[in-house]
């Protein structure tokens, strides 16, 4: 982890593999659990393909309840949780996860880890259903993790209300809470990067917003943002090439470059089927179809919008997939 916020990802790669080999050599199995939620849920999650991660973050997991060892399980199983988001796992699968975890939490009077997972599975829940019926739990959550200076709480708040409120196309709720995140991170010992999730949807958020108004200043903010994507690229290409051939393509689009722009949301598509996030190639599509809609192409806007909602639905976001349909212009 400190050789990560350093991005020295090289070290820190050599270190874990030294630390799960001597794990593996005096088959410490008691250590298990601890070893694997550093490794498999923080430095590999950078390097290699994330779904790889899920099935050591559950094995962790499931040895130290073995062992004893519960709070590092319920790490584990926490982690597992945030890496199959960021992986596009399927939402159902995922929610079902969540309520078996929640209940151990619970039962094994892990709560902090417990209240840690709420954020994420408010996500969930919202794009699988599309509803508000958690708004006041959340309110109750948020004001006290304000109350009790449960920073990472809210800043996950922050975090994964933006990730949803962009999905559903709700651009300035989704600006404010990077605005929110970003303040509340200068009170913080070290930021969140969520294996380069964060800075994808803050260039995709901030993008989205240029396109609504010409007033706003997004030119060094994507800048930024791409920097940082390009270099994750060169860390672990399958987790992030896509993401930054969205960005290009949407950057393209703003500045009229519509040849260009076409290309990049065609590659960055098939880069995000090859590379299997299939929520991430949703998105893809449904802003190739915003593209072709602005560029007066209705046949291809169509075709992608169509593709966009059975990816949404493969996904398990029917919540998302439904208001999609809705809100399709023709």
């Amino acid at each position: 982890y400190f050789l990560c916020e350093f991005q020295d990802f090289k070290g820190a790669e050599h270190i874990g593999r030294l630390a799960i080999g001597v794990l593996e050599n005096l088959k410490a199995k008691e250590y298990l659990s601890q070893v694997y939620i550093c490794t498999y849920g923080g430095i590999f999650g950078w390097i290699r393909n994330l779904k790889r991660n899920l099935e050591p973050l559950m094995l962790g997991y499931q040895i130290g309840m073995q062992t004893g060892d519960i709070q590092h399980a319920m790490f584990n199983a926490n982690c597992a949780i945030k890496v199959g988001i960021a992986s596009g796992l399927n939402l159902k699968e995922l929610e079902r996860s969540i309520k078996k975890f929640g209940k151990e939490m619970i039962e094994y009077k892990q709560t902090t880890v417990y209240t840690q997972m709420q954020p994420m599975a408010w996500a969930v829940s919202d794009l699988i259903h599309s509803t508000d019926e958690n708004n006041m739990e959340r309110n109750s959550l948020l004001k006290q993790a304000v109350e009790t200076n449960s920073l990472v709480v809210e800043c996950d708040m922050y975090i994964f209300g933006a990730f949803v409120a962009y999905i559903y196309n709700n651009y300035d709720l989704a600006a404010y809470l990077v605005q929110k995140r970003r303040e509340l991170e200068k009170k913080m010992s070290r930021k969140s990067f969520l294996f380069g999730l964060i800075a994808f949807y803050d260039g995709l958020i901030f993008l989205a917003m240029a396109q609504k108004s010409s007033e706003f200043e997004w030119t060094s903010e994507v800048s930024d943002v791409m920097s940082k994507i390009d270099r994750f690229v060169q860390i672990g290409k399958s987790n992030n090439e896509h993401k930054l051939l969205l960005l290009e393509a949407e950057t393209k689009s703003r500045l009229g470059e519509t040849d260009k722009a076409s290309k990049k949301y065609e590659l960055a598509i098939a880069a995000a089927e090859i590379n299997g996030f299939v929520h991430e190639q949703a998105i893809a599509n449904e802003r190739a179809a915003d593209f072709f809609l602005r560029n007066n192409d209705r046949i291809k806007a169509s075709q992608h919008y169509g593709r966009a909602n059975h990816l949404y639905i493969q996904w398990g976001a029917q919540g998302k997939a439904n208001n999609l349909c809705k809100n399709i212009p023709f």
